[in-house]
């Protein structure tokens, strides 16, 4: 391949990377909102929000990886019962709500998304929180109501600017409650009232003798 081929193609890549765009919450009110798959992949470069919900899914849409404008994404009440670690090649992502599936876990990918915003997951059965949800620097809410999680990181003081988290209808006792407020002492945090019980992490083996 001659070295001008390969120029032409570094710079085509480079422009269509910059084209890309996320717009303020401002824009996105006056955006158009797809509601259909086919439409929206007729007309790819120009999604910004696209809704989902209620489309009986039971796989995450590969189209979507079509849209690279793409700011919001909405999933709820579908069949989902995983998200693709591929969810970080959405850079613009800002908002993704993915209520009322059947998650069980999270992929390290959707800790990649710099831009997001608001994460929804109420109404599934999620267990475990990312070990690196700290590095969703710009993430304002994180709804996880409804859901069986056991497992809090130490990575969740890392969101400085978290305004609120929903954990309603997650049994908890009153340590992990305390723990959890000790992370985030400026986050407005939504319980349920503390259960008088124990858990595990799922995740921790216990050592036994050989």
């Amino acid at each position: 391949m001659n070295i001008r081929l390969i120029t032409y193609i570094a710079a085509l890549v480079a422009s269509l990377n910059a084209a890309a765009q996320s717009l303020t919450p401002e824009q996105l009110d006056t955006c158009r909102v797809f509601n259909d798959l086919g439409e929206a992949i007729a007309q790819a470069d120009q999604v910004y929000v696209l809704d989902l919900a209620r489309q009986r899914l039971k796989e995450f849409p590969q189209e979507v990886f079509l849209m690279r404008n793409l700011n919001i994404l909405m999933l709820d009440r579908n069949k989902l019962d995983s998200i693709p670690n591929r969810i970080q090649d959405l850079r613009h992502l800002q908002i993704l709500s993915v209520e009322r599936n059947n998650l069980e876990t999270l992929p390290d990918g959707i800790c990649a998304l710099d831009s997001l915003r608001e994460l929804h997951l109420g109404d599934n059965e999620i267990a475990r929180i990312p070990e690196n949800i700290g590095q969703l620097q710009a993430l304002e809410v994180l709804s996880l109501w409804s859901n069986v999680v056991g497992y809090y990181p130490e990575s969740l003081s890392e969101l400085k600017r978290l305004k609120a988290l929903d954990l309603l209808n997650v049994q908890m006792n009153q340590e992990e409650q305390d723990f959890v407020r000790y992370l985030l002492p400026e986050t407005t945090i939504t319980f349920s009232p503390p259960c008088d019980c124990e858990f595990e992490d799922p995740w921790d083996v216990p050592e036994t003798d050989e």
